[in-house]
Protein backbone atom coordinates (compact mmCIF):
# COMPACT_ATOMS: atom_id res chain seq x y z
CA UNK A 1 0.00 0.00 0.00
CA UNK A 2 2.92 2.36 0.37
CA UNK A 3 3.72 2.45 -3.34
CA UNK A 4 6.28 5.25 -2.88
CA UNK A 5 3.79 7.58 -1.24
CA UNK A 6 5.25 10.29 0.99
CA UNK A 7 8.55 8.53 1.55
CA UNK A 8 9.64 8.69 5.17
CA UNK A 9 6.29 10.07 6.32
CA UNK A 10 3.46 8.30 8.05
CA UNK A 11 0.68 7.20 5.72
CA UNK A 12 -2.51 9.20 6.27
CA UNK A 13 -5.71 7.35 5.37
CA UNK A 14 -9.34 8.47 5.38
CA UNK A 15 -11.77 5.57 5.68
CA UNK A 16 -15.45 6.30 5.18
CA UNK A 17 -18.05 3.96 6.62
CA UNK A 18 -15.49 2.38 8.89
CA UNK A 19 -17.99 1.33 11.57
CA UNK A 20 -19.52 -1.23 9.22
CA UNK A 21 -18.43 -4.85 9.13
CA UNK A 22 -15.97 -4.65 6.23
CA UNK A 23 -14.64 -1.17 7.00
CA UNK A 24 -14.01 -1.95 10.67
CA UNK A 25 -12.11 -5.12 9.81
CA UNK A 26 -10.02 -3.18 7.30
CA UNK A 27 -9.18 -0.52 9.92
CA UNK A 28 -8.24 -3.12 12.51
CA UNK A 29 -6.03 -4.96 10.00
CA UNK A 30 -4.18 -1.81 8.90
CA UNK A 31 -3.59 -0.59 12.46
CA UNK A 32 -2.20 -3.99 13.38
CA UNK A 33 -0.02 -4.44 10.29
CA UNK A 34 1.23 -0.85 9.90
CA UNK A 35 1.81 0.65 13.33
CA UNK A 36 2.87 4.02 11.88
CA UNK A 37 -0.20 4.58 9.65
CA UNK A 38 -2.77 7.15 10.77
CA UNK A 39 -6.43 6.39 10.08
CA UNK A 40 -9.34 8.79 10.27
CA UNK A 41 -12.71 7.07 10.17
CA UNK A 42 -15.66 9.17 8.93
CA UNK A 43 -18.95 7.44 9.63
CA UNK A 44 -22.55 8.70 9.81
CA UNK A 45 -23.41 6.04 12.41
CA UNK A 46 -26.58 4.81 10.75
CA UNK A 47 -28.20 1.38 11.05
CA UNK A 48 -25.11 -0.15 9.37
CA UNK A 49 -22.48 1.38 11.66
CA UNK A 50 -21.68 -0.23 14.97
CA UNK A 51 -19.21 1.55 17.30
CA UNK A 52 -18.63 -1.76 19.09
CA UNK A 53 -16.90 -2.99 15.91
CA UNK A 54 -13.91 -0.78 16.76
CA UNK A 55 -14.10 -0.66 20.55
CA UNK A 56 -10.71 -2.39 20.74
CA UNK A 57 -8.94 0.36 18.72
CA UNK A 58 -10.78 3.50 19.81
CA UNK A 59 -7.87 4.49 22.11
CA UNK A 60 -5.16 3.74 19.54
CA UNK A 61 -3.12 6.94 19.02
CA UNK A 62 -3.18 6.33 15.24
CA UNK A 63 -6.98 6.11 15.05
CA UNK A 64 -9.41 9.01 14.96
CA UNK A 65 -13.19 8.73 14.67
CA UNK A 66 -15.33 11.53 13.23
CA UNK A 67 -19.11 11.31 13.16
CA UNK A 68 -20.28 12.84 9.91
CA UNK A 69 -21.79 12.44 6.47
CA UNK A 70 -19.79 11.97 3.25
CA UNK A 71 -22.28 14.35 1.58
CA UNK A 72 -21.12 17.19 3.86
CA UNK A 73 -18.65 19.11 1.69
CA UNK A 74 -17.14 21.08 4.58
CA UNK A 75 -16.36 18.10 6.80
CA UNK A 76 -15.10 16.01 3.86
CA UNK A 77 -12.83 18.79 2.61
CA UNK A 78 -11.38 19.30 6.09
CA UNK A 79 -10.75 15.57 6.61
CA UNK A 80 -9.28 14.91 3.16
CA UNK A 81 -6.66 17.65 3.49
CA UNK A 82 -3.28 16.05 4.17
CA UNK A 83 -4.45 12.49 3.46
CA UNK A 84 -2.71 10.12 1.07
CA UNK A 85 -5.53 7.64 0.50
CA UNK A 86 -9.32 7.60 0.67
CA UNK A 87 -11.16 4.29 1.02
CA UNK A 88 -14.88 4.73 0.46
CA UNK A 89 -16.75 1.97 2.29
CA UNK A 90 -19.65 4.33 3.09
CA UNK A 91 -22.93 3.34 1.47
CA UNK A 92 -26.60 2.87 1.98
CA UNK A 93 -27.14 -0.85 1.73
CA UNK A 94 -29.69 -3.64 1.41
CA UNK A 95 -31.91 -4.12 -1.62
CA UNK A 96 -35.15 -4.23 0.41
CA UNK A 97 -34.41 -0.86 2.02
CA UNK A 98 -33.73 0.68 -1.40
CA UNK A 99 -37.09 -0.53 -2.70
CA UNK A 100 -38.85 1.12 0.26
CA UNK A 101 -37.07 4.47 -0.26
CA UNK A 102 -34.40 5.00 -2.91
CA UNK A 103 -33.65 8.67 -2.11
CA UNK A 104 -31.09 8.07 0.66
CA UNK A 105 -29.30 5.57 -1.59
CA UNK A 106 -28.91 8.10 -4.39
CA UNK A 107 -27.75 10.75 -1.92
CA UNK A 108 -25.09 8.65 -0.17
CA UNK A 109 -23.94 6.27 -2.88
CA UNK A 110 -23.88 8.84 -5.71
CA UNK A 111 -23.71 12.34 -4.20
CA UNK A 112 -21.47 11.22 -1.34
CA UNK A 113 -19.04 9.56 -3.73
CA UNK A 114 -19.03 12.74 -5.84
CA UNK A 115 -18.25 14.83 -2.73
CA UNK A 116 -15.31 12.57 -1.84
CA UNK A 117 -14.00 12.65 -5.41
CA UNK A 118 -14.13 16.44 -5.56
CA UNK A 119 -12.10 16.62 -2.34
CA UNK A 120 -9.68 13.99 -3.68
CA UNK A 121 -9.17 16.06 -6.82
CA UNK A 122 -8.72 19.31 -4.86
CA UNK A 123 -6.20 17.84 -2.41
CA UNK A 124 -4.29 15.65 -4.92
CA UNK A 125 -5.03 12.38 -3.17
CA UNK A 126 -2.56 9.66 -4.18
CA UNK A 127 -5.16 6.87 -4.23
CA UNK A 128 -8.96 6.72 -4.11
CA UNK A 129 -10.35 3.25 -3.48
CA UNK A 130 -14.05 2.88 -4.27
CA UNK A 131 -15.63 -0.13 -2.60
CA UNK A 132 -18.47 -1.59 -4.64
CA UNK A 133 -20.72 -4.64 -4.76
CA UNK A 134 -21.31 -7.47 -7.21
CA UNK A 135 -24.96 -6.34 -7.24
CA UNK A 136 -24.02 -3.75 -9.91
CA UNK A 137 -23.75 -6.63 -12.42
CA UNK A 138 -27.27 -7.93 -11.83
CA UNK A 139 -28.17 -11.58 -11.54
CA UNK A 140 -26.18 -14.56 -12.73
CA UNK A 141 -27.38 -18.13 -13.11
CA UNK A 142 -23.95 -19.75 -13.13
CA UNK A 143 -20.32 -18.74 -12.81
CA UNK A 144 -19.12 -15.37 -11.61
CA UNK A 145 -18.75 -11.78 -12.71
CA UNK A 146 -15.53 -9.96 -13.56
CA UNK A 147 -14.87 -6.23 -13.44
CA UNK A 148 -15.35 -6.26 -17.23
CA UNK A 149 -18.89 -7.67 -16.98
CA UNK A 150 -21.71 -5.44 -18.20
CA UNK A 151 -23.43 -3.37 -15.50
CA UNK A 152 -27.05 -4.47 -15.10
CA UNK A 153 -28.27 -3.24 -11.72
CA UNK A 154 -31.70 -4.57 -10.74
CA UNK A 155 -32.57 -2.44 -7.71
CA UNK A 156 -32.18 1.16 -6.56
CA UNK A 157 -29.37 -0.08 -4.26
CA UNK A 158 -27.34 -1.64 -7.05
CA UNK A 159 -28.08 1.25 -9.42
CA UNK A 160 -26.88 3.80 -6.85
CA UNK A 161 -23.67 1.81 -6.26
CA UNK A 162 -23.12 1.57 -10.04
CA UNK A 163 -23.70 5.33 -10.28
CA UNK A 164 -21.02 6.00 -7.67
CA UNK A 165 -18.65 3.59 -9.39
CA UNK A 166 -19.18 5.26 -12.76
CA UNK A 167 -18.59 8.72 -11.31
CA UNK A 168 -15.36 7.40 -9.77
CA UNK A 169 -14.33 6.01 -13.16
CA UNK A 170 -15.15 9.32 -14.85
CA UNK A 171 -13.05 11.26 -12.32
CA UNK A 172 -10.15 8.96 -13.11
CA UNK A 173 -10.48 9.36 -16.88
CA UNK A 174 -11.39 13.08 -16.92
CA UNK A 175 -9.39 14.52 -14.02
CA UNK A 176 -6.73 11.89 -13.40
CA UNK A 177 -7.93 11.11 -9.87
CA UNK A 178 -6.16 7.79 -9.14
CA UNK A 179 -9.24 5.61 -8.62
CA UNK A 180 -9.14 1.90 -7.91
Amino acid sequence: MTGGLRKGAKMQILVTGGLGFIGSNFIRHILKKYSDYKITNLDKMTYAGNPANLKDVEKNKNYNFVKGDICDTKIVDKLVEGKDIILNFAAETHVDRSIEDAKSFIKTDVEGTYTLLEAAKKHNIKKFIQISTDEVYGSIEKGSFTEDSVLRPNSPYSASKAGGDLIARAYNKTFGVPVI
